[in-house]
């Protein structure tokens, strides 16, 4: 099995993470302290996502989001990005987009791949039970795979203060 790199545009992660531009749909989504959080067409490879997750948890901790709740969200968008590299691409480097957003007491995270959804064989050891802790990690999360691609949504809303 041969691997190929994506023809399109994709880059190693940049040193900083670049925020949202200025004319997207959820610039309302924008706060004070923790601007959106975008990573548009990075290569899925797994260097790339350590420092995606690094970036992201260091981004979380800016939100109104518990130290619970910012492990889940560290741990669930890790799986999603996993998924990716895993499932996406079969025989070839394809790319991943992050989109992280807070509004009020939600944070909303976007996992995006052109790929086509490819299932694990069966499910083992290592394979197959990544989507279960994202829906129990996430306050919520969906999954939309299309023949463009998949995107996994996931939020949480931070916890009422007691």
């Amino acid at each position: 099995m041969s691997v190929t790199t994506p023809t399109d545009a994709a880059t190693e992660l940049p040193a900083t993470p670049s925020a949202a531009p200025e004319d997207t749909p959820d610039d309302d989504y924008l706060k004070p302290g923790a601007p959106n959080l975008r990573h548009q067409a990075v290569l899925a490879a797994p260097a790339q996502l350590v420092r995606m997750r690094e970036q992201l948890t260091t981004w979380a901790g800016e939100t109104d989001l518990s130290v619970e709740q910012v492990q889940a969200l560290e741990l669930a968008v890790y799986e999603a990005m996993a998924n990716v590299v895993e499932h996406a691409y079969p025989g070839r480097i394809g790319t991943v987009t992050l989109h992280a957003v807070w509004h009020g007491d939600t944070v909303r995270v976007t996992v995006t791949d052109h790929g086509q959804w490819q299932p694990a064989p069966r499910p083992g050891l290592l394979h197959g039970r990544g989507l279960p802790p994202i829906h129990t990690l996430a306050t919520t999360a969906t999954i939309e795979s299309t023949a463009a691609g998949t995107t996994v949504t996931m939020t949480w809303t931070r916890a009422p203060r007691a």
